[in-house]
């Protein structure tokens, strides 16, 4: 039995945020460990590389398309660039739960922000959830900004600078993933699909990459020694490229603000994959905020339709990418 576009696309979206969580849990201490600029430049470099040449014989026309859309390109790649140098630095200077946390809940904010900035049509109508859950995510993460100032979190490197550091990059970075979603979703409207964007969003961040790691930014050449760097790579690709690459499939299928209300669930799914490990504990101040959080993602993702989201909606997205 064939999937709806609208199961397929909170399929992709589903995936993404397991992913995202796999790698906080399981990989969040070993990426600590190593030159976040040198894993960038090679996970993002490869993909981008090989999406483009692949979109070159099999899409040109959508890369043509691409590239004469300057501004929507030039947008795209700034805010992809600034999503990741912020997250990358972020989880090496506060609790990772708490950076997952704050970007997770950051995503919908900042696609609430590219419309009041006239970035793209605003929703008239919201869902009283949609409201109650946002305002919940707010105070979980004005919680869990004054638990790490405080020092009351499970980890700061440094004193509160840091920590402010930390929480501020963390925030940039969720903000600016959802002004991702919305371009991603203005370029599908014009035609550009997933493999395209997905070979052209990278480009900057990936000079931006090689550039930091000549300049010796973030460098740890013991940690990366005592690793296979080939290794690193393969692991990079299937929890951060392979994550990105599903929501960029759901782009195609759903409207930008249900895609937020599925992306905050990450660090419910982050709890949920830490209670049988073990390894990872909690600070109790944490643990309030995620409560305060896991109270405003499920209410969110539980709401129901906007009158400005109708059944045949995701159907009209997908048309678009004819």
């Amino acid at each position: 039995m064939s999937l709806s576009p609208l199961q397929l696309g909170l399929s992709y979206c589903l995936g993404f945020v397991t992913l995202q969580a796999f790698q906080a849990v399981f990989l969040g201490s070993l990426f600590q460990q190593l030159d976040s600029f040198r894993v960038g430049a090679w996970v993002f470099g490869l993909a981008c590389l090989g999406c483009t040449l692949l979109a070159a014989v099999f899409r040109p026309a959508e890369l043509r398309a691409a590239m004469n859309s300057g501004s929507t390109l030039l947008a795209l790649n700034a805010s992809v660039a600034l999503t990741w140098c912020c997250y990358f630095l972020a989880v090496q200077l506060v609790e990772p739960a708490i950076v997952f946390t704050i970007f997770s809940g950051m995503v919908p904010l900042g696609i609430l922000l590219t419309e009041r900035l006239g970035l793209v049509p605003a929703r008239s109508v919201r869902a009283p959830r949609e409201q109650i859950a946002h305002k919940l995510i707010i105070i979980a993460m004005v919680i869990l900004a004054l638990v790490t100032l405080t020092g009351h979190s499970g980890f700061v490197r440094g004193g509160w600078a840091s920590a402010l550091a930390g929480l501020l990059l963390s925030a940039v970075s969720g903000a600016t993933t959802g002004i991702v979603i919305q371009l991603s979703v203005r370029w599908h409207q014009q035609g550009i699909g997933p493999l395209v964007q997905f070979g052209l969003r990278f480009l900057l961040y990936t000079l931006l990459a090689i550039i930091a790691c000549q300049l010796g930014l973030d460098a740890k050449p013991d940690a990366i020694q005592s690793l296979p760097l080939p290794l690193i790579i393969l692991v990079g690709l299937g929890v951060i490229a392979l994550p990105l690459f599903l929501m960029q499939h759901a782009v195609t299928l759903l409207p930008a603000h249900r895609i937020a209300a599925v992306t905050v669930l990450g660090p419910v799914m982050v709890f949920l994959m830490q209670l049988p490990d073990g390894r990872i504990g909690y600070a109790s101040g944490t643990l309030a905020g995620l409560a305060v959080y896991m109270s405003g993602a499920l209410i969110g993702v539980s709401g129901g339709r906007t009158e400005q989201e109708p059944e045949g909606h995701c159907l009209h997205y997908r048309r678009n990418d004819s």
